[in-house]
């Protein structure tokens, strides 16, 4: 089910810019999970119901939100908190690559809709939340690295999520000139305020991971979808330059 009309809306994309976890990735909210866990682990009291506003967010910011609300003295936050991200890092490593891990494809379908997409004239980039290494085995771990142009995390820049750095850093790397020809797709309302705050020509929600549609409309999606794959693929367009040639006539 889609929840407003999708017809022909890439149309005019050169590039989508997709989360991860919950957009393209089915991991259960593991990392979620995991990361209250080790929050309390080391003696942090976080409810379930106080992650949600922090689907999306750099992991280091949710952590030093939650030590900072825990009245820890200013001079040792730096160190709990790192201590607390070698501890989560390790967990989720554990959680994604081990032989039981149950990562997957968020849609059966969604190489051979890439593909279709690349095929289209559009390109493709992933953006996510996690540190370095945990994105490069996840992307080759599902295989992206075969089809992706890019992608980034947000500790390959000086602010994530919901900043708009990452897609300005993407559409740099794959010269892209119009921002308007962007298209971002998340799970999160971290992910719209990105798309929003970037300019993006289309900013798209999807129900498939953290948050409702009602909360992504709220945050600005032009339209959300229950899966990525819900995206009409465009006709197959001539690949060209962004860049135009004067007209010398």
């Amino acid at each position: 089910m889609t929840h407003r009309a999708t017809r022909g809306v890439l149309e005019d994309i050169d590039l989508m810019v997709c989360d991860m976890a919950g957009t393209t990735i089915q991991e259960g909210g593991v990392v979620y999970k995991t990361l209250r866990l080790s929050m309390q682990e080391f003696g942090l009291e976080v409810a379930e119901e106080e992650m949600c506003p922090w689907h999306g967010a750099k992991k280091e910011a949710v952590i030093e939100h939650f030590v900072r609300k825990s009245g820890r003295p200013e001079k040792e936050i730096p160190a709990i908190v790192e201590t607390i991200s070698e501890t989560f890092e390790k967990a989720i490593n554990e959680a994604y690559f081990q032989e039981s891990s149950p990562v997957e494809h968020i849609d059966i379908t969604l190489m051979k809709y890439f593909k279709q997409l690349k095929g289209a004239g559009v390109k493709i980039a992933l953006d996510t939340g996690y540190p370095q290494n945990i994105q490069e085995g996840l992307v080759k771990k599902m295989g992206f690295d075969k089809v992706v142009d890019s992608y980034i995390s947000s500790y390959d820049v000086s602010q994530g999520r919901p900043y708009p750095y990452m897609i300005h850093t993407l559409m740099q790397q794959l010269n892209i000139m119009d921002v308007r020809r962007v298209a971002k797709v998340g799970d999160s309302v971290r992910d719209i305020e990105m798309g929003r705050n970037s300019g993006c020509g289309l900013v798209v929600g999807v129900t498939s991971g953290a948050d409702s549609a009602e909360a992504l409309f709220a945050a600005g999606a032009d339209i959300v979808c229950d899966n990525v794959t819900d995206l009409p693929v465009p006709k197959e367009r001539m690949q060209t330059s962004n860049l135009r040639l004067p007209d010398l006539s």
